[in-house]
């Protein structure tokens, strides 16, 4: 019965002498390496080996006599008809009835495929990685050299009205400021794109950071943008993460902004920061009152250029949310949002501890 379950095995299951002869030869042995029974047994296991590896079963062997493990290693064998397959093995010892070393058995996996396969999938990989990065690098080129254009063309727009006034009917004033205000919000869509570009760049470099002065620091800087308005920060003390700081501020940045701005329309606006638990991991949140969303179209959120509001009722390239997805996957963890309309929205997020991801 154990011969039978020896030889159906899809591996390769070789029995050898402490010298390296080979005095057993399974059916899948004979599957993998095309030799027959007949033509290894007696035959020094050495026949298996290609070039540069002729140093690994003495070696083996050696560390076998010397009553050491050889625990599974990935390696490469020759086969009948010339070819070098990669492959999976396993030693164990042979002892007789009294507990000696007579031999060894050797389990052997044919994993080339798998190993091709692992070879593909990095490859892609890299391919992918490159081609996003260069497509970064030209991003951020591109973005870069329209920013002086820009400058220009906002520059004489304002030259022509300051300079010309009197020159212009009211008409040719309005097609001017359309000029400056179309050209000031290209600016900072290119401003926005330049930051996502950094933020999916830069490296990464991992501290203790304290959130909860990163929200106040973001409150107090949205607060001075507008002192007019009546919005109460409620910030959670105590909240420290693991991550880069100079990302974590523009994370904060850039989801308290989106906060502000939705509120905006409320006489009375109400903006939290906190953590809630869940197994294994903490889950920080932004919390506000403002126009909220339509959960149907959360998927989008995220997305570049992607907005649920139009431009005329809220300001904003569809940029930020987009930049704080891609610092929070940086940082390992994940970041989704739950709203209604009318009634708010909660942007909530995770930092795995310890781990940085590209």
């Amino acid at each position: 019965r154990l011969a039978a379950i020896v030889d159906s095995s899809d591996d390769a299951i070789i029995g050898k002498t402490l010298h390296g002869i080979i005095t057993s030869w399974n059916d899948g042995a004979e599957r993998i390496f095309g030799y027959s029974a007949e033509e290894v047994v007696g035959k020094p296991i050495s026949i298996l080996l290609p070039p540069g590896r002729q140093g690994e079963e003495p070696q083996i062997l050696e560390r076998l006599k010397a009553g050491e493990l050889v625990e599974s290693f990935e390696t490469m064998r020759r086969c009948k008809d010339g070819r070098d397959i990669d492959v999976s093995v396993t030693i164990s010892p042979i002892r007789d009835s009294r507990g000696n070393l007579v031999g060894a058995s050797k389990v052997a996996r044919d994993i080339t495929d798998s190993k091709r396969a692992q070879e593909a999938i990095a490859r892609a990989k890299d391919a992918a990685e490159n081609a996003s990065r260069e497509l970064e690098s030209f991003s951020y080129s591109v973005a870069h050299d329209l920013r002086a254009p820009l400058r220009s063309i906002d520059g004489f727009s304002q030259a022509l009205l300051d300079d010309y006034s009197e020159r212009l009917d009211a008409e040719g004033k309005g097609y001017l400021k359309r000029v400056r205000e179309s050209a000031q919000y290209m600016a900072q869509l290119i401003e926005n794109l330049l930051m996502l570009s950094r933020v999916t760049q830069s490296d990464v470099h991992l501290e203790r950071v304290d959130l909860s002065a990163l929200a106040r620091a973001a409150a107090t800087r949205l607060r001075d943008t507008q002192p007019e308005r009546q919005v109460e920060f409620i910030i959670a003390d105590g909240m420290v993460g693991n991550g880069d700081g100079r990302l974590l501020r523009i994370l904060f940045q850039n989801l308290l902004d989106n906060a502000w701005k939705f509120t905006s329309k409320r006489p009375k606006a109400r903006i939290e920061f906190g953590r809630c638990q869940e197994p294994g991991h903490a889950v920080y949140f932004i919390r506000d009152d403002g126009a909220g969303f339509d959960m149907a179209y959360a998927s989008k959120l995220f997305g570049v250029f992607q907005r649920l509001h139009r431009v005329n009722e809220f300001e904003g390239t569809g940029i930020g949310l987009a930049t704080a997805q891609r610092i929070v996957r940086r940082h390992g963890g994940r970041i989704w949002a739950e709203g209604e309309v009318d009634r708010g929205a909660t942007f909530y997020f995770t930092l795995a501890e310890g781990e940085q991801r590209a």
